[in-house]
């Protein structure tokens, strides 16, 4: 599994690169709670994924659960950043900027989306991963 899971990783890298390229070109600084989120959420998951990558490059991938756990969080940022951003380039008249914030929205919005399916991916492989910390559980069932 660690082609598929590696493509998927590269991904979400490149969206998020996308993400942070976009961002920096279209972001406002009257709104800096937005500008805050999106900005540590868009250099925070380059260097989660970018350690994710490695990792399993190198045969040292991250218990399943945890890798969930990560993916589900940044589907929530992610998703919280492409609706902030919508929300606020709303009724800002057409230009330059605006369309740049809108396609940031967008990859956002769709990075969300990956994760989310990557944290579903990762919660069902780990059933099957003998490895997993659910699986290393030591407690035994009384009778």
């Amino acid at each position: 599994m660690l082609i598929p899971t590696c493509i998927i990783k590269l991904f979400e890298l490149m969206l998020a690169i996308a993400c942070l390229t976009l961002h920096h070109y279209s972001f406002d600084l009257t709104d800096i709670p937005t500008l805050m989120l999106c900005s540590g959420t868009y250099v925070g998951y380059i260097i989660v994924l970018s350690g994710e990558i490695v990792g399993e490059a190198i045969s040292a991938a991250a218990d399943p659960y945890i890798d969930a756990w990560w993916s589900a969080a940044g589907a929530v940022l992610y998703g919280a950043c492409g609706g902030l951003t919508l929300q606020w380039w709303r009724d800002v008249p057409y230009c330059l900027r605006r369309s740049q914030a809108h396609a940031t929205a967008v990859c956002a919005l769709a990075l969300a989306a990956l994760l989310l399916l990557d944290s579903l991916l990762a919660l069902c492989s780990s059933h099957g991963d003998q490895d997993s910390v659910h699986s290393k559980s030591t407690k035994r069932c009384s009778p």
